[in-house]
């Protein structure tokens, strides 16, 4: 999809909102991504952007669990 086809979609697409805060929210994340259009990772200190490198690099299968195990978590939580 071309840029101008990309610009097409998302103008039909926001045309067709009425809610109020769909609209707000994509006015704050567009203007937000228009003023700080560099990568965000350059606002970090080299501390934090080191952390975040090891945390993506981090194997998957360490902090996770299955969704039936969250679903009980979740259940648990709940009825606290």
């Amino acid at each position: 999809m071309s840029i101008q086809e990309m610009q097409e979609h998302l103008i039909k697409q926001v045309a067709t909102v009425s809610d109020e805060n769909i609209l707000r929210m994509l006015d704050e994340e567009l203007s937000f991504y228009l003023e700080h259009k560099d990568d965000a990772a350059t606002q970090l200190s080299e501390k934090d952007y080191k952390e975040l490198v090891m945390l993506a690099n981090e194997p998957i299968e360490n902090n996770t669990i299955s969704l039936d195990e969250f679903k009980n978590i979740m259940d648990k939580w709940r009825r606290k």
